[in-house]
């Protein structure tokens, strides 16, 4: 397949990715019991059916919901993606706020995976024939079996609240957002752990490998040397596919932290059914998603052309 056409399915299935979130959204919300015009209502005055029947017909809830899509995408391409029916504020700068402290999360998080992943990986590979191998490859697998909301809620309970080492409201800087990102890479330095010592190992099976050991170069040096960077470049593709999932997975351990990311306002605008804050944080999670998943294919179509080329 010619790069052109690669490029151009991957913008293709990016907009009928984004089409076909944002169009079951709107289906969900519809069939919801309890719609934005009585939440609204119901925050406001007291309830009767003519109040949130008009309060529907202002906010255009009663016309058929192919009519409320489609100005929704006429409104998305004028990028005005309308007010918050809690706060009335801009849309735009909610999910802007809210995109900013996701990112920080994930790019820490995606820090921290990638040091514990390479450390792990390392010692997995040198320890792999003795017992302390044996140990850590059952708590790698034990780490990539417990949730993220699971070491949260544990982290709070423990370290903060039992054993008072930190505290995880009111801090600002890295500690802001290093007790959230630090339960999310738990997973993923264990699950790139093991990847990256499968790699080394398979990298160290090579005739490169034994022409060095017969120069009377170490194992430990090789590994560093020459047997890593291999493996890196191998499950580089499949991290940036886990940065998508940390994206959408951070949306529980959000809240659990009180961090007001993309994950934190679709739950609270879920529970207020603010169908602006609702679309728009959907629509920006699920393009994270798919511009993560793109970059992967870019990355593994790169290595298997430079692959093809040596």
């Amino acid at each position: 397949m010619s790069t052109k056409r690669f490029l151009l399915q991957k913008i293709l299935q990016l907009f009928l990715t984004l089409f076909l979130v944002t169009a079951i959204t709107f289906i969900l919300m519809q069939l919801s019991p309890i719609d934005a015009a009585e939440a609204y209502s119901r925050r406001i005055f007291t309830v009767d059916e003519t109040r949130i029947e008009a309060v529907r017909e202002q906010m255009g809830l009663n016309r058929p919901i192919v009519v409320q899509y489609l100005d929704w995408l006429n409104d998305l391409l004028h990028f005005d993606l309308g007010n918050s029916y809690v706060d009335n504020r801009d849309v735009f700068l909610i999910v802007g706020s809210a995109l900013k402290e996701t990112a920080c999360i994930v790019l820490l998080s995606a820090v921290l995976q990638a040091v514990g992943a390479l450390v792990l990986g390392v010692l997995l590979y040198l320890t792999r024939k003795n017992v302390i191998g044996k140990i850590l490859a059952f708590v790698s697998i034990a780490a990539i079996s417990i949730p993220a909301f699971y070491l949260a809620t544990s982290f709070i309970d423990v370290v903060a609240v039992r054993w008072n080492l930190i505290s995880v409201s009111g801090n600002t800087g890295l500690m802001r957002y290093l007790p959230a990102a630090l339960c999310l890479a738990v997973g993923g330095i264990a699950f790139f752990g093991q990847m990256l010592s499968k790699a080394i190992q398979q990298a160290m099976s090579e005739d490169s490998v034994l022409y060095s050991r017969c120069r009377g170069l170490s194992d430990p040096y090789i590994v560093v040397r020459y047997a890593m960077p291999q493996a890196i470049i191998s499950t580089v593709p499949t991290f940036m596919q886990m940065m998508g999932m940390c994206m959408a997975g951070s949306a529980i351990v959000e809240n659990i932290f009180s961090l007001p990311g993309l994950g934190y306002r679709i739950v609270n605008s879920l529970t207020n059914r603010d169908l602006p804050v609702i679309y728009a944080t959907v629509l920006f999670l699920a393009f994270a998603l798919v511009i993560f998943n793109i970059l992967a294919d870019i990355i593994q179509r790169l290595l298997q052309t430079r692959k093809g080329g040596l």
